[in-house]
Order: structure tokens, then sequence, then C-alpha cells
């Protein structure tokens, strides 16, 4: 049963697994934006969310897929439809009537994207912060297809990560959550993405407004031409990396804020 608990996690029995949820912002506003994170992070990327300007006009939703952060682990693991599944099964249980809108960070916008398809009530509007777009951006999360075992896999993407880490701060707060989640969520998981051989076209094809966040710094080349050959909706944020939620917390939000004010 779903108990929403302000500013504190909150454990929701879904379909398949418990997840934490963590709630904030305005009560009183009809709005709900829920935050999902990317692979093997955990909702704090989204922190900030809560103390934004928007988080007096909106209520602030974000959760820890199974095998992340505080949510437990699924034994067998979870693939994409499966956490799309957990997200939906969540926001029906606490935002069962109120308008919503999905901001979703790097591999977790192919979730986005599924969980919009499932809600009877489309999303108001659909973010997606670095999403992937094309096979070519499942950079880390689709390696968990080389190898056979999970362990293999989650030591590798602890290695590649500290290595990045050891010259980028923001990389460091990462490396600590890929420590912690789970070796056969992250093998799963990763593996899955691989089927979805066109994440970008499964986004344009939403029949809800949508909004893409990049930088042309970090974005891959195939990701751009896609970006600006199909002509996506989008932002640009300058020289913020993958992270400007973390990197430049509030034009970030800011942006969010504008985009929900302009799309819904």
């Amino acid at each position: 049963m779903a108990q929403s608990v302000e500013g504190v996690v909150a454990g929701i029995r879904t379909g398949y697994s418990d997840v934490a949820v963590w709630s904030g912002g305005s009560q009183a506003a009809d709005l709900d934006i829920w935050f999902l994170h990317a692979f093997a992070d955990t909702h704090e990327v989204f922190g900030n969310a809560f103390t934004a300007q928007f988080a007096q006009r909106a209520r602030i939703l974000a959760l820890d897929l199974p095998g992340h952060g505080e949510s437990p682990a699924r034994p067998g693991g979870l693939t994409v439809e499966e956490s799309a599944q957990v997200w939906r099964d969540a926001i029906v249980a606490l935002s069962p009537s109120r308008r919503v809108v999905l901001v979703a960070h790097s591999m977790g916008s192919i979730i986005a994207t599924e969980t919009a398809r499932l809600l009877e009530r489309l999303p108001d509007l659909v973010i997606s912060v670095e999403g992937n777009l094309t096979l070519a951006d499942a950079y880390f999360s689709g390696e968990a297809a080389r190898f056979t075992e999970p362990k293999q896999f989650h030591d590798y993407f602890q290695r590649k990560i500290l290595e990045l880490a050891a010259s980028d701060k923001t990389l460091r707060r990462f490396s600590d959550n890929v420590r912690n989640a789970d070796a056969q969520t992250l093998w799963v998981l990763g593996r899955s993405v691989l089927a979805h051989r066109t994440p970008g076209s499964d986004f344009l094809r939403l029949k809800c407004p949508t909004v893409y966040y990049w930088d042309a710094a970090s974005l891959g080349e195939e990701a751009k031409r896609f970006l600006l050959e199909h002509g996506l909706r989008h932002r640009s944020f300058d020289d913020q990396g993958h992270w400007p939620m973390i990197k430049a917390p509030e034009s970030f939000y800011a942006a969010i804020e504008d985009d929900v004010h302009l799309w819904t």
C-alpha cells in the first residue's frame, strides 16, 4: 500500500518490487513532477528539485528503481519494461487524479517513454535529459551484454567509472552509487536496453509534448544527428555536460519550470 510521506522515504508495493519514493513541494498544486535517475544512479541526482522555485507550485516526487539506492533489489533483476511497470504503478498509487510531468535522465529516458505508454492518461509533458536516442548511447549499460555473469559486469563498470571519476567530481558521486547498486539488477537492465533499438524514434512517437535537454560537448555524434535531423523540441545546456541538474541546478530547474508553463 502506498504511503505518501513528505520529505522522507515512502514505501510502495508494486507488481514487481517494493520501491522507495521521496515526495515534497506543494500538496495544494494539481501537478506532480516525477523524476527518474539514470542507470546505476539514485533519486539524489535530482535532490535540488525539492528546493527549486517550482516546488512552490508543484508536488515533486522521485524514486529509486529496484536495486538502486534505497529500493531493494528484485530477485532475478529488472528489465526496461518491468522498470516502466514499477514507475507506472508508483504514479497510479500516488498521482491517481493529478496532472503528471515525467523527467528522466540518460537511460532512464527509455523507461520514461515506456512508462508514458503504459499510463491510461498521458503525461502532460515528458522531459528527457541527455536521454538515449540511438543504440550508441547505451555506452555503459549496453556493455552488460558482453558479460556472462552479473558480478563481472558490475566489477568492470565500477572500474571504468572510478577511472573517469579521478578527474571529475560529479562522477565521484556517481561512482558511489554504482558501487552500491545491485549487480544482478544492472546486468539484466543493461542487457534489456539493447532490445530498444530505436529509442529516439520511440520518444518522437509519444502522443504528448516532449522536450530534450542536451549539451553539444557531451552528446554523442549519432544522437546529435538524430536530434537535429528529426527536429526534436530541445534545450541546450552549454558546458554543463551529462549532469546539468548537478552542475547548473538553478538554470536546469528554471528550464523545467519554463517548459512546464509552455507545454502543459
